[in-house]
C-alpha cells in the first residue's frame, strides 16, 4: 500500500513527528508545498525559493531537507514547488502536475492535512482516495473569511474521511457539516519529537527556569489580551517571575503599556525553530491562554522537553493537558484565574518536577505517543484502501 502525505509547511513539526514514526510503519511519500506565500514555517525557513516550477525530489532543489537525514525518508521527499510572479496562477499547473505525478505513481490513500486551496481543487479528481486531517473542525475567531469558508465546503462535500484530532468538538464538527459518524476517525497529536533535532540558539535566552513562555502567531483567539494584565497582578505577588512573548503577526490591542514593564519582554517576529527551541527549553512552563482552540501545538512543542503548560478549558486543550498532571486548566478569559494558575506553578519547583515526569511518561509511550497514533492511522489507511468508494452523503 502506497500513500502519500500532502503536508503543508505551517504544520511541518506535526507533520515531521508523525513522519519520523509512520514511515517505519509504511510506504509513506511526504510531498510539500513552497510557493511565496508558504516559504516560512515552524521546521523551515527557505531563504530563496527555487526558480524552477514543478514537482521535485526535495533535497534536489532545497538543502535544507538534509538536516532531517535520518529523521525521516528524504528518498521520500518531494516538493510542489510554484516560483515567479502570478505564482497562485501557476500553481494551478504544478497541481496539474502533481495530479499527474500521484496517478503515475499508483498512490492508494492520500492523506491531507488541510482543505484544498482553490488553485489545488484539481486534486479532487482523486478524492475517493483522499483522507483529511482537520485541524481545526469550526474556523478560529478572526479566520473565517469567506474563502476559508468556501474551500472548506469543498472538502467537506467532496473527501470522503476525516481525522480529528480532539474528542470535544467531534458532535459539534458532525453536526455543522451534516457529516456519517462512520466517517470521522477520533485521533490526536502527539508532542513535536522533530524540535528534537533542533541545535538551540541560546544567543538572546535568560537563564534556565527564570522566566515563562507565550509563543506562536499573534490571533486574537490566542489570549494575550488577557495575559498581559495577569502578569501585573502576577508581578505584584511574584516579583521575579518574567514573561517572554515570541511570535509575529498583528496585535488587536495596544501593547505599548506592556512593552515599557521590565518584566514582559515582547518579541515581535517570526521565531526561528532554533531560538524557539532555546526558549522552551530554558522557561520555566509555558502559558496557553486562548479564548477559543482546538489543539495547541505550542503545547505539544514544550512537551517535547517535558515542560508544563497552563491552558484554558476551551476546545481539545483540558484533552492535552491533563489537569494538575501536565499543568493546570484554568477559565479562559479570566485574568485573575491565570495570574492564581502563574503564581501556583512558579512558587512551587517540585510541582513543575512532578508535571514534567508524566509529560514524559504519557507522551513518549503508550496511548499519547506518535508510535501508537502511526499504528492507528496506519490501519484508517488499509481500511480506506479496500473501500474508497464510500462517499458522503
Amino acid at each position: 500500500m502506497k500513500t502519500a502525505y500532502l503536508g503543508k509547511i505551517q504544520l511541518s513539526d506535526i507533520d515531521l513527528s508523525y513522519l519520523h514514526e509512520a514511515q517505519k510503519l509504511g510506504d509513506i511519500t511526504y510531498i510539500l508545498e513552497v510557493n511565496p506565500r508558504f516559504v516560512q514555517g515552524p521546521a523551515f525557513n527557505f531563504p530563496a525559493i527555487h526558480p524552477r516550477s514543478g514537482i521535485f525530489k526535495a533535497t534536489d532543489i532545497y538543502p535544507e531537507f538534509k538536516k532531517l537525514e535520518g529523521f525521516i525518508d528524504l528518498d521520500k521527499c518531494y516538493v510542489v514547488n510554484t516560483s515567479g510572479k502570478l505564482w497562485a496562477l501557476k500553481a494551478l499547473w504544478t497541481n496539474f502536475l502533481l495530479l499527474r505525478f500521484l496517478i503515475r505513481n499508483k498512490f492508494d490513500v492520500l492523506h491531507l492535512v488541510w482543505p484544498p486551496n482553490l488553485y489545488e481543487l484539481v486534486l479532487y479528481f482523486l478524492r475517493k482516495k483522499m483522507i483529511l486531517t482537520v485541524h481545526d473542525p469550526l474556523p478560529h475567531t478572526g479566520l473565517n473569511t469567506r474563502i476559508v469558508r468556501l474551500r472548506r465546503w469543498f472538502a467537506f462535500h467532496l473527501v470522503p474521511r476525516f481525522i480529528i484530532l480532539n474528542g470535544a468538538q467531534r458532535q459539534e464538527f458532525i453536526g455543522y457539516y451534516k457529516l456519517r459518524e462512520d466517517r470521522v476517525t477520533d485521533s490526536r497529536i502527539s508532542c513535536y519529537t522533530y524540535l528534537r533535532t533542533v541545535e538551540p540558539d541560546k544567543t538572546s535566552v535568560p537563564k534556565e527556569g527564570s522566566y515563562i513562555l507565550f509563543a506562536g502567531k499573534i490571533s486574537p483567539y490566542k489570549g494575550l489580551d488577557y495575559l498581559l494584565p495577569a502578569m501585573e497582578r502576577v508581578h505584584a505577588s511574584c516579583p521575579d517571575c518574567k514573561l517572554i512573548v515570541v511570535g509575529g503577526g498583528k496585535y488587536h490591542f495596544d501593547i505599548s503599556r506592556y512593552q515599557a514593564l521590565d518584566y514582559i519582554d515582547i518579541r515581535n517576529r517570526f521565531i526561528p525553530d532554533s531560538e524557539l527551541v532555546a526558549l522552551i527549553r530554558n522557561a520555566a512552563f509555558v502559558v496557553c491562554p486562548y479564548t477559543d482552540a482546538t489543539q495547541s501545538g505550542v503545547i505539544m512543542s514544550a512537551f517535547a522537553f517535558d515542560k508544563p503548560a497552563i491552558a484554558t478549558n476551551v476546545g481539545g486543550l483540558p484533552e492535552m493537558v491533563r489537569h494538575q498532571h501536565h499543568g493546570l486548566i484554568v477559565k479562559e478569559k479570566d485574568v485573575v484565574a491565570l495570574a492564581d494558575a502563574i503564581c501556583q506553578m512558579w512558587r512551587s519547583p517540585s510541582l513543575l518536577t512532578s508535571y514534567a515526569e508524566e509529560i514524559h511518561r504519557d507522551y513518549n509511550s503508550g496511548a499519547l505517543s506518535w508510535k501508537k497514533i502511526a499504528e492507528d492511522l496506519t490501519s484508517l489507511y488499509a481500511s480506506h484502501r479496500q473501500s474508497p468508494q464510500q462517499q458522503n452523503t
